[in-house]
């Protein structure tokens, strides 16, 4: 089946800008475009929860630091003062 030039420009340049459909060309490129968003959004799902556990991480660090102080020094040596220079939320409402 051979179709003129003329046409065939029409037929490629109205299929590349969407405004006619052959055939299942359009759930094709639909599934494509859901597939990347669901990839996308499961990137995004897991970089929160390495961000969450990064940060947990961080503050159980700063915790075993400060155990090692306090066994190494005592409690009396440092007083308050040694918690509230590490970053806990629940420690420093004013202590």
């Amino acid at each position: 089946m051979n179709i003129p030039l003329a046409e065939r420009l029409f037929i490629k340049d109205r299929i590349l800008e969407r405004k006619m459909v052959i055939g299942e060309v359009e759930v094709i490129a639909t599934e494509k475009r859901e597939k990347e968003k669901r990839k996308q959004m499961e990137d995004k799902i897991i970089k929160r929860k390495m961000v969450k556990t990064d940060a947990a991480h961080a503050q159980s660090m700063e915790l075993l630091e400060l155990n090692v102080l306090v066994y190494r020094y005592g409690c009396n040596y440092f007083g308050i003062s040694i918690i509230k220079s590490f970053r806990f939320p629940y420690l420093s409402n004013g202590m």
